[in-house]
């Protein structure tokens, strides 16, 4: 009886800190098999972190089916241990649901998964340890991981432009200031310049005018007037995504390593695993 007056408070706990996250945008409470399920994939990926024990590393999750266009994964954020209880925390730029306004969130393995996901396998990125070193002390700053934030979300934005940001923008331009050798990278559009020069390649989509129309009208962060005119009039979208990112992050830190962490099996949620409060969100 015990047992399951604390699992129900760790699932009450862990919603309740879910939606204030604003991961969750659905009007209705996650089914018990939902939140079992990200329970238990935040207890494998915790495991499989406590075994390559980084100091740092970059974590994808799987929130909507975008096969179509080729792509597995859409959303990433860090991922590091908090020195004062020893769990595994998400540090990572979310936007407030159905808003176009965002901000940098820090909480707990079990959190960024409670979401409506399309599947919850995940892909862990673990830079080498060289790198590791310079990316936790930039993320240990707000002053630094801030200097190159902007709370004006789009999904679509254009990977060269500086009037939106998204998850994977703010992670993959932020990896530039702790990765770049011998240049100062103060600005995002000094991010972007070094990554024009070191040849990063975006993911371009292939969407007609009626598909970008649709988006513009119906969802408030989603934006096209940041891409350039020619490139957008043929139906390419150039954006950042996971798969350009961990192409460049294998060309600039060769050492680094992938790994799959695959969907866990469906079992009663651990009460050891609790969801970490989120703090509240940074802003510049």
């Amino acid at each position: 009886m015990i047992l399951r007056l604390i699992s129900g408070l760790v699932l009450t706990l862990a919603l309740q800190n879910a939606v204030f996250a604003g991961q969750s945008c659905s009007e209705t409470t996650p089914s018990p098999s939902s939140v079992r399920m990200a329970f238990n994939s935040a207890s494998k990926l915790s495991k499989t972190l406590d075994k390559e024990q980084p100091q740092v590393a970059l974590i994808a999750r799987v929130g909507s089916d975008l096969s179509k266009y080729g792509l597995r994964y859409s959303h990433i954020a860090f991922v590091l241990k908090d020195p004062a209880s020893g769990t595994w925390r998400t540090m990572h730029l979310l936007n407030a649901c159905g808003t176009a306004t965002s901000a940098i969130w820090k909480e707990g393995l079990a959190n960024f998964f409670l979401d409506d996901l399309f599947s919850f396998d995940s892909l862990l990125m673990i830079p080498s340890p060289a790198a590791q070193k310079k990316i936790l002390a930039k993320l240990s700053n707000p002053a630094d991981y801030l200097a190159l934030f902007t709370p004006h979300y789009n999904m679509l934005a254009y990977s060269f432009a500086t009037r939106y940001e998204n998850s994977y923008q703010w992670v993959l331009e932020l990896l530039t200031v702790m990765l770049a050798e011998n240049v100062k990278i103060d600005s995002r559009e000094k991010a972007q310049q070094w990554l024009k020069l070191m040849e990063y390649e975006p993911t371009t989509l292939a969407l007609g005018p009626m598909t970008r129309l649709g988006g513009r009208l119906f969802r408030a962060n989603i934006a096209f007037d940041d891409h350039p005119g020619k490139r957008r009039y043929a139906d390419q979208i150039d954006i950042v995504s996971v798969v350009s990112m961990t192409h460049f992050l294998k060309k600039i830190d060769p050492a680094a390593k992938l790994i799959f962490v695959a969907e866990p099996e469906v079992a009663p949620p651990s009460t050891a695993l609790a969801a970490y409060p989120c703090e509240a969100p940074d802003r510049p």
